[in-house]
């Protein structure tokens, strides 16, 4: 049997946009219909496994792009299955239910935003507003490392407690401020304590320049305190639950 790899499914009827690259020797991408879909196709490394950065970057330039010209349900990287089971794994058994969710998708992309303190400027904050923190830190100053290792962890937590706290609050209202503009929302925690925020957000293309206009409004009342990176559009890899490879 020869295995495939599958990029994503869109509806029967979508045109692939002219020079799509796959991660496959062949490089050419093609669909796979069945009924009302269709899955994004190309062939596979044979001399190595996947999994490489280049795979990755290869797998997302393919939904994007198809995602710039039609609704798209991405899957997971890397998908690869048998060719026969395109049809008889994914389209077939999910049928109605990747129809609905390409409908619910249909004139929206995904945005993401990324959101980091600037250090200085967070400690400061957090030293002038935590009187315990800034008396510990001055009992410490200028003292060895080893004679002070229990305040330094204690002045420690106390600064990422502080610190969490603060992105928490600052996180909700960033939120708050692009709720209007997006049709949905999807937040994980943040990896990092000086992390502010890392969201997902579903966009109408008709409010996407709305959006970005209140991101850039956001970026210009936090200068210097926190750092925004907002990608996209892309296509909607938090939005498609249950696509399955």
């Amino acid at each position: 049997m020869t295995a495939v790899y599958v990029y994503g499914i869109l509806g029967a009827d979508a045109q692939l946009p002219e020079g799509l690259t796959g991660l496959g020797p062949s490089e050419k991408v093609s669909t796979v219909v069945h009924g009302d879909l269709a899955a994004i196709v190309s062939d596979v490394p044979t001399d190595r496994p996947l999994g490489t950065r280049d795979d990755l970057i290869a797998h997302e330039a393919v939904v994007d792009a198809a995602a710039a010209a039609t609704a798209v349900l991405p899957m997971r990287f890397p998908a690869v299955v048998e060719e026969s089971g395109v049809v008889e794994e994914l389209l077939a058994p999910h049928h109605d239910r990747f129809v609905a969710a390409l409908q619910d998708l249909a004139g929206r992309s995904q945005y993401t935003l990324k959101g980091r303190y600037e250090e200085a400027a967070v400690l400061g904050e957090v030293l002038e507003e935590h009187p315990e923190i800034r008396e510990l830190q001055r009992e410490i100053h200028g003292l060895p490392e080893d004679a002070t290792y229990h305040q330094r962890l204690r002045l420690g937590e106390l600064v990422v407690s502080a610190v969490e706290e603060r992105r928490d609050a600052e996180a909700e209202q960033l939120l708050a401020a692009l709720e209007p503009h997006v049709a949905g929302a999807v937040t994980r925690t943040p990896p990092q304590p000086d992390d502010v925020v890392d969201a997902a957000f579903l966009v109408e293309h008709g409010h996407a320049q709305a959006f970005e206009d209140a991101v850039e409004q956001l970026g210009e009342r936090l200068h210097g305190r926190v750092r925004l990176r907002l990608l996209g559009p892309l296509a909607p890899y938090d939005f498609v639950p249950g696509v399955e490879e």
